[in-house]
């Protein structure tokens, strides 16, 4: 290889180095940016807070669900770990 073949891949390399580092930098801006815009889109419209929200109260069974079947459901899942267990 000559000299300049080598400087002419050194340039090439030092200029695709410097666009990727800017499209880079470009693109870490416009994150930043659009996080502080965000940021200032909620403080603008609050939405409820989470002491707002009331906890909706839950049922341990479904109305058509009978409590034997759930009893006998969980015993066969419950055998079925234990005999599969390694």
């Amino acid at each position: 290889m000559d000299s300049g073949s080598v400087s002419n891949l050194l340039i090439e390399a030092g200029s695709l180095m410097l666009i990727g580092m800017l499209f880079v930098f470009a693109f870490l801006g416009l994150l930043i940016v659009g996080v502080h815009l965000i940021a200032k889109f909620c403080e603008a419209f609050p939405g409820e807070s989470v002491q707002e929200l009331k906890p909706q109260p839950r049922r341990a069974v479904q109305p058509g669900v009978d409590g034997n079947v759930i009893a006998a459901i969980t015993a066969a899942v419950h055998t079925h770990r234990q005999a599969n267990k390694k």
